[in-house]
This record gives structure tokens, sequence and C-alpha cells, in this order.
């Protein structure tokens, strides 16, 4: 397979709580691998996750609640690895670059994204070398093929592929990937030991010392007396016992309710979400978080009812308010840019309408409603004329407001 001698910047991600001496002999050896084959690591990055895609996990869904722990782990890490290497030219640091994309975006990030990012802010001249585990590389459909924007990975991103036990790499698929124009290695060479953080986590939380583990060399007496230091174990023990529950990754979506349906894929897309009811008065909002882990992609909304909270909030024009009305498509449009902008999400839904039993005028009866949703340069606007009482108007505009979200998301690739 082939390598070029361009410095390396080898790059371990993870998501592990705790880090611990297996990820330590991970790294060293990847390092000593490379080098015997010629090739020149001139730094290793470790890059704590920050949030993570696989919601139906208690403690990826936990990871934000402990990253700070988790990246102190990480430099008590790095400087095991630096004594380990005994390499004094070579740096090693610990990022927080996925804490910082992440909480720009208000969502998780794929690697090639933080890839791309991190290549923006290094050395040019710095090769990024990224390790991976041959687990995404195994059986006959290997998980790597349906990683986000993998081919523009393969574009830039050198790939060091560590074995795991288990797992054995499908070399077929590995050398399609080569003749696609991929830069990989595989380090079979690599002993690994078999370590689980969650068992770790799990034996400590059962009563056993940190310092207990220190003395069998699963984790550095550093990272021990960390944990003890900072009750971790108390930390985690709430944590895994919340044992939050998703039904967001399940693949059938038949019967799925209408709120389900667009959380899915909301979060399939990778897409976030605000809202601005006027009418509704948050109706929308209630149904969407009644979705376990909406927060994942829903952000918020804002209820603005009155003129003055259109304008003051969601930056409506007072000049649109009264040439058009508050129950209009330019209203609506205005006031998803407005959450969007609130927000920081990539779709805004806005909804206003004339519930009753005043309100009418000769050219909108009650019942006229109005839905607007934006998103990128699309800009749409939905009309119904509903008819009911007033809390009838309000659940049917809510519903059908849902249902054009729901067709905008199944239209997009």
């Amino acid at each position: 397979m082939k390598s070029g001698k361009q410095p390396l910047l080898l790059v371990f991600g993870t998501s592990a709580d705790p880090i611990h001496a297996g990820h330590v002999r991970l790294v060293t050896g990847a390092v000593r691998a490379l080098q015997a084959r010629g090739e020149q690591v001139a730094e290793v990055m470790i890059m704590p996750v920050f949030r993570h895609h696989n919601l139906q996990d208690a403690a990826k869904r936990s990871l934000p609640l402990t990253f700070d722990h988790r990246y102190d782990l990480s430099q008590l890490a790095a400087d095991e690895i630096k004594r380990e290497l005994g390499q004094q030219g070579m740096k090693i640091s610990v990022s927080r670059l996925e804490e910082s994309l992440a909480r720009s975006s208000n969502r998780p990030n794929f690697t090639s994204e933080t890839l791309a990012s991190l290549r923006q802010q290094i050395d040019p001249q710095l090769k990024i070398a990224f390790l991976i585990g041959v687990d995404s590389f195994s059986g006959d459909e290997p998980s790597f093929g349906k990683w986000f924007q993998w081919e523009h990975l393969l574009e830039t991103t050198m790939l060091v592929i560590s074995p795991r036990q288990g797992f054995e790499p499908n070399f077929g698929y590995l050398q399609k990937l080569e003749d696609q124009g991929a830069d990989l290695v595989y380090l079979e060479e690599l002993s690994i030991p078999e370590i689980s953080s969650r068992e770790i986590r799990a034996r400590l939380e059962d009563g056993e010392s940190p310092e207990s583990l220190a003395a069998e060399g699963i984790i550095s007496p550093e990272a021990a007396a960390y944990i003890h230091a900072h009750e971790l174990i108390k930390v985690w023990n709430t944590l895994d016992s919340q044992q939050p529950q998703s039904v967001l990754m399940e693949e059938n979506m038949q019967n799925d309710d209408l709120e389900t349906k667009i959380g899915k894929l909301l979060f399939q897309k990778k897409l976030t979400l605000s809202l601005a009811e006027s009418c509704t008065g948050g109706l929308i909002g209630h149904r969407l978080t009644n979705v376990p882990g909406s927060s994942e992609y829903f952000m918020g909304g804002i209820v603005s009812y009155a003129y003055s909270a259109k304008v003051n909030l969601l930056g409506v024009s007072w000049e649109t308010l009264k040439q058009h009305g508050a129950v209009s498509a330019e209203v609506v449009r205005q006031m998803a840019w407005g959450a969007r902008r609130a927000f920081n999400t990539d779709i805004g839904l806005s909804v206003s309408c004339i519930a009753g039993p005043g309100g009418a005028t000769p050219t909108k009866p009650v019942g006229t409603c109005w839905c607007g949703i934006s998103f990128g340069d699309l800009d749409r606007q939905y009309h119904f004329l509903l008819e009911g009482n007033r809390l009838q108007v309000k659940e049917q505009l809510a519903q059908k407001a849902l249902e054009s979200l729901l067709s905008l998301l199944q239209e997009l690739p």
C-alpha cells in the first residue's frame, strides 16, 4: 500500500470516557509502526469527541456533559504518550476543535468536517493522518462507505488503520479504496490490549477504586488520581443510571407519528430547526419536543404573538406588517428568517393565522393561515384556509405546518 514522506500529523479521535492505557498503547504503537515504515510523524493530536451521533447509547449521549473531564484526561494521556515515545522533537497535543465546531453549529459534526476545519488551521506542509479502527473496514459492506463525505475524506487525509480484536479487514474493499486514490496503511503488526471504557466505568461504579485499576495497568496513576479528585465515579453513576432512550435511529418509519418522522429526518440529514410561532402559541414546539432526543435537532422557538414581538425578537419589518398584515406570506417569510438567525439553525419554520372568532377582514376570513419555511436559499410559504373553532384552527395549522416541513425534508437528498 502506498505511502509518502510528507511530515504527518497523526490524529486520534476518541469518545472514550475515560481514555485508558489501551488508547495510549494504540497511539504509541501506531507512531512507531509508521516510523518503521519510513513515515515521518511530526505531531500527534488527540481529538476528544464533543457530541456523538449515536443517540441510542446513553454514554454517547452524555459526552457533552463530561467533555471537560475527558479533555483533561486526554491531556494526561498525551503526557504519557510523550514519555513513552521519548522523542523530544515530537509535539503531542489535545484539541478542543470538536467542541468548537459543535457549539458553533448546534449539532454534532462529522469526521470529514472536523478534519477539513483542522486542515485550515495547521501548517500546510503537514499531512493529516487519521488513526481509525479496522472495524470500519470489516464485513461485506464496511461501515466506512456510509460515512458522511467519505470520498472527500479520502482526497484530503491519509487513513492509518489499526487492528481490532474480532474484526478482519475487507482487503478487497481496501484495494478498491486505493484504486480510487486513497492513501491508506493497515498496521497489521500492532497488538493492542482489549480494554473497554464501558467496563472500566462499570467496575468503578461497582465499588472498585481507581487505584486498583491503575495497579493493573488499565489506567495510569495520574488518571486514577484525577478520577478520584474530581469524583468522576459519582458523575458516571448519575449519567449511566439515567439510560436515556431514543427512537431516532430506528430504520422503520412506517408506524411513526409525524413529529418522530421529522425528527429522524432532521437527525439523519444533520439539520437543525427553530420555530417562530404566532397564533399556535408554542403548540408546534410542544409536539416536536414530545420526541425523546429532540434537543439534538430542535434548538428552540419564539412565540411572537404581538406585532412588537415579531419586530423586536424576529426582526420583522414594521412596514411589512403595516402593508401586508401579520397573517401574510411576507410576514411568515421574515419570521422564518428571524428564527434561523436567533437560534443559528439550518431551518426556520413560522406560522401566523386568524384563529377567530374575531380578527377577520373582507379578504382574510377566520381560518386564514400562513406557514413559512426558510432553508438555505430556499423560502417557501404555504396558505391554508381552515375551519373550526379557535382551538381546532390552531391544532390544524400545527399539523399542516409539520406536514409541510416533512414534505420538504423528504425532497432533500
